[in-house]
């Protein structure tokens, strides 16, 4: 009995970990305002090339010097970024050159209107394991007020159990992939994801209920 509950202890200060270092790594500041797209898509170009434990992504801060050498352009602006800058451009690019397209798992409370994002990704698989990890996280749980984001609170409370149990179970929620813009994505990927602004766009196109699906996911200002 101690031993379950030592180990349930240990598996919730780990989750708490993990937490934290994404949250430290992956906090707010503008991976595009550092390299472009086409950079981006360079450096995601050369992480396909490599294996899957190779030094460089273990200790971020060899990249350039190892596999940059042609671009050196890149190289230069690389090895000019923080640790934290350095993660986030080879995390958010391995994942940009995934195969598929850029989607976005959008909750939607059609009651009210109220709209949030869960998760990014390239996959269903990916978009729900993401979905889950974020509305399960602790730190991520301590930035909603029940009380004062009452409709918050349920509409992700919905979207828990509802990927938990695979089935929707209110009509007046619903949960979409939809996709989102190249750069919503790795502005966004891997941060938190309750307060990202973002400018939903919805089609003509209707659910099974005859409510309206969205179709496109940007930023706010654009």
């Amino acid at each position: 009995m101690n031993q379950g509950k030592t180990g349930m202890r240990t598996s919730v200060h780990d989750t708490i970990l993990r937490s934290r270092y994404r949250f430290m790594v992956h906090e707010k500041r503008t991976l595009l305002s550092y390299l472009d797209l086409g950079q981006i898509k360079t450096v995601a170009q050369v992480l396909s090339k490599l294996e899957d434990d190779s030094f460089s992504l273990h200790y971020p801060f060899s990249f350039a010097d190892l596999h940059l050498q042609a671009y050196p352009e890149i190289s230069a602006i690389y090895n000019a970024l923080d640790f934290g800058m350095q993660c986030q451009v080879l995390d958010r690019a391995a994942e940009y050159g995934k195969e598929g397209i850029c989607e976005a798992l959008v909750a939607v409370d059609y009651q009210t209107g109220l709209t949030s994002i869960v998760a990014l990704g390239k996959n269903q698989e990916e978009l729900e394991q993401r979905a889950l990890s974020y509305l399960e996280d602790p730190l991520v749980n301590t930035l909603i007020d029940e009380p004062s984001e009452k409709e918050l609170f349920e509409l992700l409370e919905y979207v828990h159990t509802s990927l938990l149990k695979g089935e929707s179970t209110k009509r007046r929620y619903a949960c979409h992939r939809v996709a989102c813009s190249d750069e919503f994505f790795l502005s966004h990927l891997f941060s938190t994801l309750i307060d990202v602004p973002f400018t939903l766009t919805w089609g003509m196109e209707k659910d099974s209920e005859g409510r309206a699906i969205p179709t496109y996911v940007t930023d706010e200002n654009v």
